[in-house]
């Protein structure tokens, strides 16, 4: 089943996204869901025997230059979970529920996951650039 993440699942998100290499606490997690929430965009779960095994966020965003645009962030399915098309499911569903919204949705994925990027290419995902992001905080 996948479903709208609640506050009960939030422990089993921090687990999850510690297998991207995110370490984080609940509060500071749900800080992030709200703001994501706040900004029309949602998190979804899928749930498997009672137990949480995936995850993935979708966004709105908006830029001057490529105008609206649906997004698909933090997809992670559980390691002892993965091979099971437990990501497919879970892309398929964020799509759906962005396809509402926009008409076009894109993923950015971390240029060392290169086994997520065989699975949206897969999904029907095109590359269309390479970037370096870069940070500051203020």
């Amino acid at each position: 089943m996948i479903r709208i993440c609640t506050d009960e699942d939030l422990s089993n998100l921090v687990l999850l996204l510690k297998e991207l290499g995110y370490s984080m606490s609940e509060p500071v997690l749900n800080g992030h869901i709200e703001a994501i929430r706040s900004q029309n965009g949602e998190v979804f779960v899928k749930e498997h025997h009672g137990k949480i095994v995936g995850c993935i966020n979708a966004i709105i965003d908006v830029r001057l230059a490529e105008g609206l645009c649906g997004e698909l962030v933090s997809l992670v399915v559980s390691e002892s979970y993965r091979g099971k098309g437990i990501g497919k499911e879970l892309v398929g569903y964020a799509e759906r529920w962005l396809s509402e919204r926009c008409n076009v949705i894109r993923v950015r994925a971390n240029s060392n996951r290169q086994e997520a990027h065989k699975i949206y290419e897969r999904l029907g995902y095109n590359e269309i650039k390479s970037q370096k992001i870069f940070m500051k905080n203020v």
